[in-house]
């Protein structure tokens, strides 16, 4: 069977040289970190729950790291890939890459070994990793919203006579974003329809209450996208 071929992604670069480059008691307490945070669906949030117990390593530098390994178990997830494939295409993508030119013998066999130790970590990330993909493997993902208010003057029919009325036009602005780039569109609503959305956004937060309740009771872990790890 063909080895695959890997490349490391720009975004990703500086984070896998943090993990050659930081020293082993540190590189070992991160990992222990890792194991122990309850399984989380935004990077950000682990950054902020095992910061301090990191303190050598700055916050930046944190998120980098992670954001590295969150895309070696995806990487994995993804390709349905074994340990030992990941391992040996990492190491000969590293090897091949001009970017990590200046790495000497050791520190590749550094990297072996702490890629063997990331990917023997599994449990929390390797959940969280699974949710992040979920989460991702839609054909449109929101970005954020606005909605405008304004007035439409109703004129007269000489509308030199003046104003007859005025509508409240609401329009909704939705951001998005799928497989070619960020994107947006416009949808024109008056008072009624926002009071729609409006309940229909407060029943939607009802049952996803309901739902986390329901998989407390069945002792299944709740990953909320919105809240810190716990």
């Amino acid at each position: 069977m063909k080895m695959k071929s890997f490349k490391i992604p720009q975004q990703y670069q500086f984070g896998i040289t943090l993990i050659i480059k930081i020293d082993e008691p540190i590189f070992d307490r991160l990992l222990s970190a890792i194991t122990e945070v309850h399984p989380f669906v935004d990077i950000d949030s682990l950054v902020l729950e095992i910061s301090p117990k990191i303190e050598e390593v700055s916050i930046n530098d944190l998120q980098e790291i992670l954001r590295a390994i969150h895309s070696i178990y995806s990487l994995r997830i993804q390709g349905n890939l074994k340990n030992t494939e990941i391992i040996t295409g990492l190491i000969n993508a590293v090897s091949s890459d001009d970017t990590f030119s200046q790495l000497s013998a050791e520190e590749l066999a550094h990297f072996k070994q702490r890629l063997t130790k990331i990917l023997a970590i599994d449990g929390s990330i390797s959940i969280s990793s699974q949710a992040l993909i979920l989460l991702q493997e839609y054909d449109s993902i929101f970005l954020n919203s606005r909605i405008i208010t304004d007035v439409r003057p109703v004129f007269k029919a000489e509308k030199k006579e003046g104003i007859a009325g005025a509508l409240v036009v609401h329009t909704l602005k939705i951001a998005y974003q799928d497989a070619s780039g960020s994107k947006e569109f416009y949808v024109a609503l008056d008072s009624s329809d926002v009071k729609k959305l409006q309940e229909q956004l407060s029943q939607s937060l009802i049952e996803a209450k309901v739902i986390q309740a329901m998989l407390n009771k069945a002792d299944v872990v709740y990953l909320d996208p919105n809240s810190s790890s716990k």
